[in-house]
């Protein structure tokens, strides 16, 4: 995303600060622990990397912090309503990257391989559908991480660089949010391969489970059982990882853990906000699941909606900052 940016630790709490060098105040706000914290102009001409002089604390600190809920919504709405043309228009073009590339291809496959057994033949050989499902199973999960973190790069950009964003222009926005490291993409789709996997691991558990009580019911009954029992642990599991994982997604996408440190950093995050994370999550779901529900449109939609909220508690709980001259503009107007 932006190239002209600074992180270090803030001195008061260890959360992580991400500094613009594009502005002409020397002082920043901590997001975290709203203490004022002052660079001078030659902190502002170091690498854009983060100091790991302390990178537990700065993801998992003992400072306390109760942000409010009611807060993070109020400023997401103002975030969405100042940059809903950005959010729109990137949802759609990751939306359509995906769908190029993964959903026609799918759609493709599936009615070549329903015509494969009629008499005709169909109009695709049965190598040409060996070939197209193994390179579309291949990219399924890198152009599905790619998607996923192109909007929460997006969501954290315009978190921390909102009053900023608005002075450039809406198309090397959306360029600059295509633009995401591929050392990224493969660590989430790292993360998107193990949630895949307990998935898989979940539903042979729930036929291993049918083909139990087929032996102690009619065969009807244990279907609808057994297809009730995977359908309900899946939601289950759904939410709890959704729980756990989703500053796990913000660590990744921001580049500041390997897939590793992020999954425990993300998780030991969502323990101890567990208030906060479980409200922020459960606003998700909800939304998420409505516009699934509403296929492509509804997830284009819904999406970039979800994530604002996402990333506000993410970066209040690890670490965000506002520029200080943005502060006293305010100040002086009002």
């Amino acid at each position: 995303m932006t190239t002209a940016r600074v992180r270090t630790i803030c001195p008061h709490c260890k959360a992580v600060l991400e500094i613009d060098r594009r502005s002409s105040s020397s002082v920043a706000i901590c997001g975290a622990c709203d203490a004022d914290v002052e660079f001078d102009r030659s902190s502002r001409n170091t690498p854009a990397t983060i100091n790991h002089s302390s990178p537990g604390d700065s993801a998992l600190r003992s400072f306390p912090i109760v942000p409010a809920l009611d807060g993070i919504l109020v400023k997401a709405i103002v975030f969405l309503r100042e940059h809903w043309l950005v959010l729109l228009l990137t949802s759609v073009a990751a939306n359509l990257i995906w769908f190029v590339l993964i959903g026609w291809p799918i759609n493709m496959l599936r009615e070549g391989w329903s015509q494969l057994g009629r008499e005709d033949g169909g109009s695709l050989s049965l190598g040409t559908l060996l070939s197209g499902s193994a390179i579309t199973g291949f990219l399924l999960v890198p152009v599905s991480a790619y998607t996923l973190v192109v909007l929460v790069r997006l969501s954290l950009e315009i978190t921390r660089y909102g009053a900023t964003l608005q002075t450039e222009n809406k198309l090397s926005q959306i360029v600059n949010a295509l633009r995401v490291p591929f050392s990224i993409i493969m660590r989430m789709t790292g993360l998107l391969l193990m949630v895949a996997t307990l998935f898989a691991f979940t539903s042979f558990i729930g036929l291993i489970a049918t083909v139990c009580l087929s032996f102690a019911m009619d065969q009807q009954t244990a279907v609808w059982v057994g297809t009730l029992f995977v359908g309900a642990l899946l939601v289950g599991i759904i939410f709890l990882l959704q729980w756990l994982l989703w500053p796990t997604v913000f660590f990744i996408s921001d580049g500041r853990a390997d897939l590793i440190t992020a999954t425990q950093w993300g998780a030991g995050l969502s323990m101890r906000h567990r208030k906060l994370t479980v409200s922020l999550v459960t606003i998700y779901f909800v939304l998420a699941t409505a516009g699934s529900m509403l296929f492509y449109v509804g997830q284009i939609l819904t999406t970039p909606i979800a994530t604002l909220p996402l990333a506000i508690g993410y970066l209040r709980m690890t670490g965000g900052e506002y520029d200080r001259s943005e502060t006293l503009t305010s100040s002086e107007d009002s």
